[in-house]
This record gives structure tokens, C-alpha cells and sequence, in this order.
């Protein structure tokens, strides 16, 4: 079994028996919480030095100035892409991550074992309706599955 099938099959179990924790408390500054999701509010593309609520690329946003990496996917670079085609993929990415996120309320999952990245990025799963946004871009073919390590895009 391949290491990504690991991580999707613990996540799912995680998830299922109630151990993740919804991050939906986080996010309650300011907003009405009603049936245990956020209030939505509406993000735009990341514009100017100073981020608060907005999606960077296909796999990161900033949600009420929290700094925020989509835990369960890899998509291509879109600061410093390898290629012409990473760069393609990764504007797609990021312009479907932007009206995924803009398409109704969803809740911040942790990921089990860790609260960050190594850049400092709290990392979490959106889910809405049980659903992973993530996965939704996997199965649009603008994602890969996260798997513990970045792979090559071009």
C-alpha cells in the first residue's frame, strides 16, 4: 500500500471517529456560527503585501490573518514554477480553490500529528458537507493527494 493511500486511510479514520479537531471555533471572530460552521465571508485573490482573508495559490489561503496550508493536497507552484505548464496548472488551481471556498461556509479540520508546517502555516483540511475540498481538486486533476513529500510537476 503506497504511503498516500496510508495518510487518506488514516485521515478518513481519524475523521470518522470524531478525533480531528473542527477549527470552526477558530475562525468565530466576528462572525455568526450557526449548525457548527462559519458564517461565510468571501475571499478574494491574494493582492499586496498584507493578507488577511484570501487564497495565495491552490493550496494555501489566509483565513481571518491566519496563515493557512491545505493539508491534504499538493498543487503546482504558482511563485516559482519549474515550467510553463506548473504555471498553468497552478493559476488553475488556485482560481478553483477561490470559488471552492467562495461557494459556501466550510470547516478547518486539523491534520493528526500536526498543527504546522515548517514555514509556520497552521495545517488543515476544509471540509464542507463531509466532503475535502482537496479532494475535490484531486479529482479535477489540479491536486495531487498529499503523500509526505513534493513531486515534480513538470
Amino acid at each position: 500500500m503506497s504511503f498516500g493511500k496510508i495518510v487518506t486511510l488514516s485521515m478518513f479514520a481519524a475523521f470518522s471517529s470524531g478525533a480531528a479537531y473542527s477549527y470552526v471555533a477558530e475562525m468565530r471572530s466576528q462572525e455568526t456560527v450557526a449548525a457548527g460552521t462559519v458564517a461565510h465571508q468571501p475571499y478574494s485573490l491574494r493582492s499586496g503585501a498584507k493578507r488577511y482573508h484570501c487564497v495565495v495559490d491552490g493550496d494555501t489561503i489566509w483565513n481571518q490573518g491566519i496563515k493557512i496550508r491545505v493539508a491534504d493536497i499538493d498543487t503546482p507552484e504558482v511563485s516559482e514554477p519549474k515550467c510553463a505548464s506548473e504555471a498553468a496548472l497552478g493559476a488553475r488551481a488556485t482560481r478553483r480553490l477561490l470559488q471552492l471556498v467562495n461557494a459556501g461556509p466550510f470547516e478547518l479540520h486539523g491534520w493528526p500529528g500536526r498543527d504546522e508546517d515548517k514555514y509556520g502555516r497552521k495545517l488543515r483540511v476544509l471540509v464542507r458537507n463531509g466532503r475535502s475540498l482537496g479532494d475535490i481538486l484531486v479529482s479535477e486533476g489540479l491536486a495531487r493527494t498529499w503523500t509526505g513529500g513534493r513531486q515534480p510537476w513538470c
